[in-house]
């Protein structure tokens, strides 16, 4: 009988430090490096296409906010266009899925950009995500004056956790 009390005290202090561990666990945070690639169908003085390009992402997380860099070689001969998003991101209740949404803040050129980062399992290693985009410009270089608009797919995946530096939108 002592060993079943035992074991019934000593299970009973396993949970309870189990629910108090994950009470105070760390909110998932999205910072960190991403690679991946993005696919759009695009449609440019009434005549449509579609194209695709690899894409990377620095992530910094502060709260429910998120500050996004964007880097993608969209012209060879211009190298590496880089753009930055600004958004939000928000948790399930249980904390095992996060989503949330991008906009545009700051480009190489005028456009307009919203993003909706779908729901992806935070128990994913290493996380991944995929999102839609909108996009929307009458100064794409090359077609200056034309109204392009596109709708795109990202598909990312995180390849380093260590916050990003850069500058971001104001």
């Amino acid at each position: 009988m002592r060993r079943t009390q035992i074991g019934f005290v000593g299970g009973a202090v396993a949970a309870l430090t189990l629910a108090v561990t994950t009470a105070h666990a760390e909110p998932f945070s999205w910072s960190g490096v991403y690679e991946g690639f993005f696919v759009c169908d695009h449609l440019s003085a009434g005549t449509g296409g579609g194209f695709g390009r690899a894409l990377t992402l620095s992530i910094r997380q502060t709260g429910d906010r998120i500050d996004v860099q964007t880097g993608a070689v969209v012209d060879a001969d211009v190298g590496v266009s880089r753009s930055f998003y600004r958004g939000e991101v928000m948790a399930s209740a249980s904390g095992d899925m996060v989503s949330g949404y991008l906009e545009v803040c700051e480009s190489s050129f005028p456009y307009n950009e919203l993003v909706r980062l779908f729901p992806a399992s935070t128990g994913t290693v290493p996380f991944r995500f995929a999102a839609d985009t909108v996009f929307i410009s009458k100064a794409v270089p090359g077609e200056v004056g034309r109204l392009v608009a596109e709708s795109c797919k990202w598909s990312m995946t995180r390849v380093s956790d260590d916050p990003p530096d850069f500058e971001g939108c104001p």
